[in-house]
Order: C-alpha cells, then sequence, then structure tokens
C-alpha cells in the first residue's frame, strides 16, 4: 500500500464540518489521506484513529485519519464522494476521544439528510457570494 496526504479533501471535510456546524469536530485534528494498491472492490474509506495508548504515551491529544482507496473512491461521482466524507465523519463521537460510532448511528437515513443540508446550504453560499460580487 501507498498513502499519501490530500490536503485538498482537508479543505473539503473542513467545509462539510463547518457548513453542518458538527462543532464536536476539529478538523486541525482530522487529516485524510488517499491509498493506492488495495484489492478490495466495494470499500471507499475507512476511519482511523490514534488508539488511547498512543495518545497518553505520546501526551497528544486524539487524532482521526479518513483513508480514501484511490481505486474506489476516485470512479464514484462527486455526489457520492461528499457523501462518503460525511459517512465517515459520523464515525467520530461527539467525545472526540479516539472511539469510533458504529454503523447503528452512521446510516444511509442520516448521511442523505446531511449532504442534503450541506447541498442546501453550499448552493445558498454560492448565491450569496455571486450577489456580492455584482
Amino acid at each position: 500500500m501507498k498513502y499519501n496526504l490530500a490536503p485538498e479533501i482537508d479543505l473539503e471535510v473542513a467545509r462539510i464540518i463547518r457548513t453542518l456546524a458538527l462543532q464536536h469536530l476539529d478538523p486541525s485534528r482530522i487529516r485524510v489521506i488517499r491509498s493506492e494498491g488495495t484489492q478490495s472492490r466495494r470499500v471507499l474509506a475507512r476511519c482511523h484513529a490514534l488508539p488511547k495508548a498512543l495518545q497518553s504515551g505520546l501526551g497528544l491529544p486524539a487524532h482521526y485519519v479518513i483513508e480514501l482507496l484511490s481505486e474506489n473512491f476516485d470512479r464514484i461521482p462527486e455526489e457520492e464522494r461528499t457523501k462518503t466524507l460525511i459517512h465517515e465523519l459520523l464515525h467520530i463521537p461527539a467525545t472526540f476521544g479516539g472511539g469510533f460510532r458504529n454503523h447503528d448511528f452512521v446510516r444511509a437515513h442520516r448521511v442523505n439528510q446531511l449532504y442534503e443540508k450541506y447541498r442546501t446550504a453550499s448552493a445558498s453560499q454560492t448565491r450569496s457570494e455571486k450577489e456580492e460580487s455584482e
């Protein structure tokens, strides 16, 4: 496997967090990487956390990494990419302490609701920016 930083996606994640008012998430402690070389055909992304033992031993707060499996993620439409990022962000609990929310919480219905909220807010923001520039 080969891993590369994805700063452009870090910016998108920060925009999603800000737009959806997910105040419990700290974008400065969430990074996105792209991986290459997977054999998986169905997995688009994974969320990883710095385990509590490493947090304690290194004296660091919790950090999360969203891994995008390039072979799969890059092939899907933009809407599905955004939904995938929202899905992975939903795995991060309100405590932001290094744990995960499971798929009982992270459901397609919740992801779709948040995506619609994000899409609507983004469209409104774009309209406002156009009106200001005129």
